[in-house]
């Protein structure tokens, strides 16, 4: 397997960071390690600063300040930036970037007819209105949550499984992922937007807008546990653990959790810091649901209910399955002590064939202990009665979530020496990192878990990290690679940024147009540089290779989610609307086979659907073919920038998936429906519908060449075709070549 990413990146961040170094002059030496005293000197703790756009030497090539920032770079490093992308590649480009689904022919057609040429003012304007609404109509779609919703959830570990060792199911997981896409739908202020994920429950509200804000909580209950723990301090601690580092990479890209066994090594987080965060979170109850019955129950915890009838059907909703606990564990114990003296019986009877035994005393016990064994039968069955009663009689079952609420009692957290639970040193107050103070935040009082301000301090707007990181994860998905090239490490041994003027800038301007991220978006889609096309400028790439000054657009690959809905919607079998639940809820919650098995109920040719593939479950350790051979995000951590692989069975998946067959062979007869017997006109349609063009010359004589072939170069058939039918197996193939060619897979 060739991985091409991790090295790339690694490459990418060392040669933006000497890059940077070497043209910022006046640096100061960076420190072989952060500490509360240096944080200050090094440049993701220092305040953003609004810094005004450079004058460049080539006035007429910017249309906005983002463009100036990028060309006076380009002119510094004496670049030019190559020319603007054709219009065909623009209006695929936004719709993936956008939306994540292929433009229809149509919509294409119609935006390329009177899109103006030359290079005077008129039709600069023109084509910038152009742009402009097209820009504005994608981000109104309700597609545009589902693909920049996508991208969150990666950061959000979603999953509707637990993994580890008890893979159980998460039935009401799918809650948290909708409410993701409404929330990029609705364009829901970035500052809060993480409030609502992290002390949703504690902000005002009623009703619906209240249920919502209980759902976004479900961030914290999100992540795996080890529910075959037995030790419950080391499984509650561990799950704080999984908390922490969660937030550190996915709000402020840091990795806190370094910090638990001692000081950070590289970055400003010492151990008391760790331990005043776990604090908040210990005074915190996420709510994910009953743990796997049959380990002594250790880790169950409840669901949050929601909808109008919460209140009314929640309470003794939550007291049946109390009750389902204790009868489990009471029948689990009365299974174990009838074994026990099952095994004293057999012990005896093999004592009594010895020499030299007391036979009567023994068989005096056997009879004894066989009458407590009736007795222990007795009442095991009865227990199983109970529990299957139980377990098939729920009563009426309000709405659920996973989420998070304060616990009863607020409680600080010790330091655990070199992070065990068997060692433990002084009391840490709850608490926010010191290495980022802000003004005007309220105290946690002795009632209160922390957890509203620990949401204000990283919504503070003078967090100098959480805008930072919020806009280069956004130039990422947009330009191919964050201007910090490491988006979840902005510590000591993160990439320092490319162009730190431009990211200051973007930050500053992004909290000052009321954290929207729409808007962010719509700045740097219209900007010039996102408009540039990919051709490769030689006299540019010998002097910098890696692209790191943005001289050209840079090819990307499709996200695997991108890749499946492009195929289903070229071949016309994409559900638009969105699934409703997850084929997860769908699954009986309290099942055996859930309880006591190591594996997910979901297998992965369960999960196949028509609708778009950010609805389709995400169980770790068992996910959809088309998602994990193309690089999926790992849903166990926090992940802001996913892989990118080269490997054999991505071609062969293309060669031989009947998934992929199938979506050929409905394409191919797309396109020849209505069509006459001449090839060229179904042929014209098959590249505009799947690459948003039609055929070159040298493309129309090969493409038509082959099917002028012999049917003999075709697999041959069980049983003789019609003409019909050999036609429709003809096209398929050429179909299935489109959509595994690089142009379909790639947005360029």
């Amino acid at each position: 397997m060739v991985k091409r990413q991790p090295l790339r990146a690694w490459a990418s961040a060392f040669l933006a960071t000497f890059l940077c170094a070497v043209n910022c002059s006046g640096a100061a030496e960076t420190p072989m390690r952060l500490t509360l005293e240096n944080a200050a000197s090094f440049w993701s703790f220092q305040p953003v600063k609004s810094v005004p756009a450079p004058a460049v030497k080539d006035t007429a090539w910017p249309v906005s300040a983002v463009d100036r920032f990028v060309l006076a770079k380009l002119e510094a490093q004496r670049l030019r930036p190559v020319a603007v992308a054709e219009p065909r590649v623009l209006m695929r480009r936004l719709h993936l970037d956008l939306l994540g689904l292929p433009p229809k022919l149509e919509e294409v057609e119609a935006f390329v007819a009177d899109w103006p040429t030359g290079n005077d003012r008129a039709a600069l304007q023109t084509r910038n209105a152009k742009l402009e609404a097209l820009t504005d109509r994608l981000l109104a779609s309700p597609h545009f949550g589902e693909r920049w919703g996508r991208h969150w959830l990666d950061l959000a570990r979603f999953a509707e499984s637990n993994g580890k060792d008890r893979n159980m199911t998460w039935h009401h997981a799918w809650r948290y992922r909708d409410w993701v896409i409404g929330a990029f739908n609705r364009d829901l202020p970035y500052d809060q937007f993480i409030r609502e994920q992290i002390a949703g429950d504690l902000l005002p509200g009623a009703g619906p807008e209240r249920d919502a804000r209980l759902v976004a909580t479900g961030f914290l209950a999100l992540g795996p546990k080890a529910f075959e723990e037995r030790k419950r301090e080391l499984f509650r601690m561990d799950m704080i653990d999984e908390q922490i580092e969660v937030i550190g990479r996915a709000f402020l890209g840091l990795s806190l959790a370094c910090a638990r066994c001692h000081d950070h090594k590289f970055d400003p987080v010492p151990t008391r810091d760790y331990y005043a965060l776990a604090g908040i979170l210990r005074s915190t109850v996420p709510l994910y649901g009953r743990g796997p019955m049959g380990i002594k129950c250790l880790h169950d915890s409840e669901l949050q209910a929601i909808g109008a009838d919460a209140a009314t059907l929640g309470p003794p909703a939550a007291a049946h399955l109390q009750e389902l606990a204790a009868r489990v564990q009471e029948r689990n114990d009365a299974r174990s002590s009838r074994y026990r003296v099952v095994r004293n019986v057999a012990d005896a009877k093999t004592q009594l064939k010895k020499p030299g035994a007391d036979a009567a005393k023994l068989e005096g016990d056997i009879t004894q202990m066989e009458a407590v064994i009736k007795d222990w039968d007795v009442k095991v069955k009865a227990l199983e009665a109970t529990v299957a009663n139980l377990e098939t009689n729920f009563p009426p079952q309000p709405a659920l979530a996973m989420a998070a609420r304060d616990a009863a009692t607020p409680e600080d957290s010790k330091i655990h020496i070199r992070g065990t639970i068997e060692n433990l040193g002084e009391v840490v107050p709850r608490g926010l990192p010191q290495v980022i103070s802000m003004p005007g935040l309220a105290p946690i009082a002795a009632g209160e878990s922390g957890r509203r301000q620990l949401a204000d301090w990283l919504a503070h707007p003078a967090n100098p990290l959480t805008a930072r990181v919020a806009v280069n994860r956004v130039w990422q998905h947009l330009l191919g690679r964050g201007l910090v090239t490491t988006p979840d490490d902005f510590g000591l041994n993160g990439a320092r940024p490319s162009h730190p003027e431009l990211l200051d800038h973007l930050a500053a301007q992004f909290v000052a147009d009321g954290w929207s991220t729409k808007k962010l978006i719509r700045s740097l889609v219209l900007s010039r540089v996102y408009q540039l096309g990919s051709a490769v400028d030689a006299a540019n790439l010998e002097r910098d290779p890696e692209n790191v000054f943005l001289w050209r657009k840079r090819p990307r690959a499709l996200e695997a989610e991108a890749f499946h809905d492009a195929v289903l919607a070229v071949s016309g079998q994409l559900l638009p609307q969105p699934r409703v639940g997850s084929l997860a809820a769908d699954l009986p919650p309290f099942t055996a086979h859930e309880l006591f098995s190591f594996k997910p109920q979901l297998v992965e040719t369960q999960m196949v659907h028509r609708h778009r593939a950010v609805y389709l479950p995400v169980v770790r350790g068992v996910l959809p073919e088309a998602l994990k051979l193309f690089d999926f995000a790992e849903p166990s951590m926090a992940l802001g920038a996913r892989d990118e692989t080269v490997v054999p069975a991505q071609a062969s998946f293309l060669m031989n998936s009947p998934w992929v067959l199938t979506q050929a062979r409905h394409l191919a007869g797309a396109v020849l429906a209505g069509a006459s017997a001449d090839d060229a006109q179904p042929l014209e349609a098959l590249f505009c519908r799947t690459l948003s063009r039609p055929p070159t010359a040298t493309e129309r004589e090969r493409f038509l060449g082959y099917l002028a072939q012999p049917e003999a170069l075709l697999a041959a058939p069980k049983t003789p075709l019609t003409p019909e039918a050999l036609r429709l197996e003809q096209w398929t193939s050429l179909a299935q070549v489109l959509l595994a060619s690089s142009e379909f897979r790639f947005s360029f």
